[in-house]
């Protein structure tokens, strides 16, 4: 996320398990979204092991200027040294303005087997094959909202589904571009349809959300993010 105010961070932490050695591990990054051109830079000199990181404006100066507001980062991880299994890596992404500082796990890590030169293969994490799903909450604290993030050349209509009452139904949505990120407020959708709970806080509405299987693309990954009612500030955010 980038406005005037909030700036983002990006921190990675390459790991193989157990494997003690310090080995380099290569990080690219690359931003899309809509109006910003999808580009890359990549950062030499990390290790195994050791966490790293960098803001945003540092590795894209030119982002600020293009957008205001929420866009995609893909971060992918790789290690010349053979039989090496980046899945324990973790991201992590930090928002921070004057007056908050908020950080959230991204979505977890799969790999690709690559051919290199002589025969040697690297694993790259990237955004993991799955079904999401996740449990929103709606109350006087917070306001929810289903981001879609797609990083394919094909635009996609994500087919959302939440239980209504104990029965299923479709939470109906509108599309996502290609290379594009789109934040779909559910207030509407809990407020006026989902069962509201007496919690020791006051009324509130939790519901299950889960994606159909025609949209289950490893390009399409999907967060939860809460904002303040009343300033719209992001609160909290979890990958689903």
């Amino acid at each position: 996320m980038t406005t005037n105010s909030i700036r983002s961070r990006v921190h990675f932490f390459g790991s193989a398990g157990t494997t003690a050695g310090h080995y380099p591990v290569g990080c690219e990054l690359t931003v899309f979204g809509k109006g910003v051109e999808r580009r890359s830079v990549r950062l030499d000199g990390g290790r195994l092991n050791q966490p790293d990181g960098i803001r945003i404006e540092d590795a894209f100066p030119s982002l600020a200027a293009e957008t205001s507001g929420i866009c995609g980062l893909e971060v992918r991880l790789d290690c010349p040294q053979a039989r090496i299994n980046l899945l324990n890596s973790r991201i992590v992404l930090e928002m921070v303005s004057p007056q908050f500082s908020l950080s959230f796990t991204a979505a977890p890590c799969s790999a690709d087997t690559l051919q290199a030169e002589g025969g040697a293969q690297s694993l790259e994490p990237k955004l993991a094959r799955r079904m999401p799903v996740g449990i929103a909450l709606h109350d006087q604290l917070c306001s929810a909202s289903l981001v879609v993030v797609n990083a394919s050349t094909d635009l996609i209509r994500p087919e959302v589904r939440h239980v209504l009452r104990d029965a299923e139904a479709p939470l109906h949505l509108g599309t996502v571009a290609a290379e594009s990120v789109v934040e779909f407020p559910l207030d509407e959708a809990l407020c006026k349809q989902g069962l509201v709970h007496e919690a020791l806080w006051g009324d509130a509405v939790i519901e299950k959300l889960w994606a159909t299987e025609s949209i289950n693309d490893s390009a399409a990954t999907w967060y939860l993010l809460y904002r303040d009612p009343v300033h719209k500030r992001p609160i909290s955010v979890c990958a689903v």
